[in-house]
């Protein structure tokens, strides 16, 4: 009859593999190869990419849907979030979500409209993250959908603006995307400074990006 060895605590285990993997050129013992055999499930938990981006995820205040993006155009639901059909591979925000970790951001929010906002309560607020180094090999970064709380008062309108402000957009080139007269984006504008509490436009534009109230402008057309 075969003994059953039983799996020793987790820092034999590592001990044991990195000795078994680093140290030694023929295979490991049996005593350690059946430990280790054991172990599996412990070990590929606490491996296991998707949980560890899961956990991250977790960070974020009332996360009801996130997906990680995979090296592809795929994405994976993370375990503990629902699915969201604004995270469906190819979607419009996946895109966008992309879009910032290819331009060299690491860490980002931002608001996507539901439907055509007309209300602070249609929108969402976006969390973007890049996968740090080491792990960027399997995946690109995580995407999680939250409320969109602490909009400081500003209307769909405004946060819109917001977005142009923050890709550097002039008065004439806002009015022209968003159809109004120059002279309507200046209200905007000055109703986004008091909102703000902004002395400027980039100061506006600043306070914009670092607290995710704006609405990218690949979102612009969904309003």
């Amino acid at each position: 009859m075969t003994e059953t060895v039983p799996p020793p605590a987790a820092p034999q285990i590592a001990e044991a593999a990195a000795r078994a993997l680093f140290e030694t050129t023929g295979p490991p013992p049996v005593p350690v190869r059946r430990s280790l055999a054991q172990s599996v499930p412990e070990l590929a938990t606490g491996i296991d990419p998707v949980r560890t981006l899961g956990a991250a995820a977790a960070l974020v205040d009332g996360a009801w849907a996130g997906v990680v993006l995979l090296l592809e155009q795929g994405v994976v639901r993370l375990p503990g979030l629902s699915d969201d059909a604004f995270l469906r591979p190819g979607s419009a925000l996946v895109a966008a979500a992309r879009d910032v970790i290819s331009d060299g951001a690491n860490h980002t929010s931002f608001l996507w409209p539901r439907t055509r906002a007309t209300a602070q309560d249609d929108f969402v607020r976006v969390t973007v993250t890049a996968c740090e180094r080491g792990m960027d090999t399997v995946a690109f970064g995580v995407v999680v959908l939250s409320p969109a709380t602490g909009l400081r008062g500003l209307t769909p309108r405004e946060l819109e603006v917001l977005g142009h402000l923050v890709e550097g957009c002039s008065n004439t080139e806002i009015a022209r995307a968003l159809a109004v007269t120059p002279r309507t984006v200046a209200a905007h504008i000055e109703h986004i400074l008091a909102k703000l509490n902004a002395t400027s436009r980039t100061l506006a534009a600043v306070r914009a990006e670092r607290a995710g109230l704006y609405i990218p402008l690949t979102a612009a057309g969904l309003l």
